[in-house]
């Protein structure tokens, strides 16, 4: 079989049967998702395979809600009173559009042309490889359909190579020759175009299994690293959040609800398990399933904006690399955060070393003055949702004609700083602590004054005494008021006829 150079980007394109009923949080997805970060492989499917995909999963749906309404129907026969229990209407395309989303965050996806597509309907017709014809029909559309995606994707990029992985070798040969019309189809591309046959030959070929030990211990040391403790921590930020609340515990140990994190929480790994290594093109990529505590500050479940300290664990699988720090973890499938066990010893003492740590942070920022007072702390970890303060623009417009340029006052303008005291804080949470509270009183009184910068404009102005530029100006003033006075109502020297009282507005006033 033809071996593919490793010196131009390859795509490993999968049949629906190498993948089928594919698990989207099971091993083999977790290595599709390793060759696709690796940077070294794409992975896709055609838009008809994630059809195919989607319909495997989609299409016992409708049964059995039809075996749930009927169970309904035979309870309520029997019940001496209304049933209250209902179900929420049939909804297919809601389903279907779940499962795609699932797959299309696995895999990409390889476009069907509305040309491809006409072609696999014609071939069908005709009977003709990769589609068949038996006894009364003929079939093997969706087939042709992927052959034609294929041949086009080659077409589109003639920088790239395929591997195709199939079992279908009936209807697609076995990559050592193609019965007629498909050696024609592929002619010019045969030397770009590989096969293999199921799932485990993709795994042999490209990737090298790492030893359960050897990976436990590289596991353990990257997932302890702060890089990954902080990956964990803003991703809990982004991701807990639920108006029902989560489980943990408070300061007291006590089992309380609480709604979403206020801020990042500190994070130590509890424990690493089901660890798996895969080797690719020299790099070597883990996933485990892990447990982590988490501790910080969240708000409380009863919606009543009160915030406290809370902590939880928090369970989820994590696909990471050693090719070095820059790699960033993919937090894969994780859980609904649950309730500490304070029979466990080992826990409660990474708890605290957690709240140690916490204490420390606290302590070195009102060292540096972050926190003089709860109402200043609230607002240096909430200064993001400060506008940015543009000093020039307080300024009113000045303009004394004759003696700036338009250019001088863009000049003194654009030197003006721009103050910005944004920070960072979760937004929409202090949103929701701040309605109606008023805290312009908390503020400090600043004088912005030193922040201006020592500029000479005197090089700027024409040289007139200010007390000379007055008098020019109440001499003009004079002169037009006099001018005025003299000048007739209108050009023709007739007075104006309208008036108040006849509806028009009097004529504005000169200065």
């Amino acid at each position: 079989m033809m071996r593919l150079s490793t010196t131009e980007a390859l795509l490993i394109v999968f049949d629906t049967n190498a993948v089928n009923l594919l698990p989207p949080s099971g091993p083999r997805a977790d290595i599709i998702r390793k060759l696709r970060q690796s940077g070294h492989h794409k992975v896709a499917v055609p838009w008809m395979v994630m059809e195919e995909m989607v319909a495997h999963q989609t299409k016992h749906y409708p049964a059995k809600y039809q075996a749930a309404v009927n169970t309904l129907a035979k309870l309520r026969d029997v019940l001496p009173w209304d049933l209250e229990s209902s179900l929420e209407p049939l909804d297919l395309q809601r389903f279907a559009g779940h499962w795609r989303d699932v797959y299309e965050e696995i895999f990409e996806v390889i476009d069907t042309s509305e040309d491809a597509a006409r072609m696999a309907l014609a071939r069908e017709a005709m009977g003709l490889p990769p589609a068949k014809q038996s006894k009364e029909r003929s079939e093997g559309a969706r087939d042709v359909a992927v052959w034609f995606s294929i041949l086009e994707y080659l077409k589109k990029h003639p920088d790239e190579e395929i591997c195709f992985v199939t079992a279908n070798t009936k209807d697609f040969g076995d990559g050592a020759a193609y019965p007629y019309p498909m050696n024609e189809d592929l002619r010019g591309l045969e030397d770009r175009l590989t096969r293999l046959t199921s799932f485990d030959d993709v795994v042999a070929k490209f990737t090298k299994e790492v030893s359960g030990q050897e990976a436990e211990a590289a596991a353990d040391e990257l997932l302890r690293s702060l890089a990954v403790r902080a990956r964990v921590a803003s991703t809990a930020v982004e991701v807990l959040s639920s108006p029902s609340g989560f489980v943990g515990l408070d300061a007291a140990e006590t089992s309380v609800q609480w709604r979403q994190w206020l801020a990042s929480p500190e994070t130590e790994l509890l424990s690493i398990a089901d660890v798996t290594g895969h080797e690719i093109e020299g790099n070597v990529w883990y996933t485990a399933n892990t447990r982590w505590l988490l501790y910080g500050a969240a708000i409380d479940g009863d919606h009543d904006g009160q915030t406290r300290y809370v902590s939880c664990v928090w369970e989820m699988k994590v696909l990471f690399s050693a090719n070095g720090k820059e790699e960033r973890p993919t937090l894969l499938t994780p859980g609904e955060p649950t309730l500490p066990d304070t029979a466990d010893t080992r826990f409660m003492k990474v708890l605290a070393e957690l709240k140690a740590r916490t204490a420390r942070l606290t302590q070195r920022a009102l060292k540096s003055r972050l926190l003089r007072s709860p109402a200043e702390g609230l607002i240096v970890q909430s200064l993001s949702d400060i506008p940015t303060l543009d000093i020039a623009g307080l300024l009113p417009d000045v303009s004394i004609p004759g003696t700036l340029s338009a250019g001088a006052l863009s000049h003194i303008v654009a030197s003006m700083p721009t103050l910005d005291i944004a920070s960072s804080l979760n937004h929409d949470v202090f949103k929701n602590l701040t309605t109606g509270v008023d805290l312009s009183g908390l503020l400090p009184q600043q004088d912005f004054s030193s922040l201006l910068p020592d500029i000479d404009f005197t090089h700027l102005f024409a040289q007139t005494g200010i007390n000379e530029l007055a008098a020019q100006a109440l001499t003009q003033g004079l002169e037009a008021a006099a001018d005025d006075e003299t000048q007739s109502p209108n050009e023709d020297g007739e007075e104006d006829s309208r008036s108040p009282d006849d509806g028009s507005p009097p004529d504005e006033a000169r200065p």
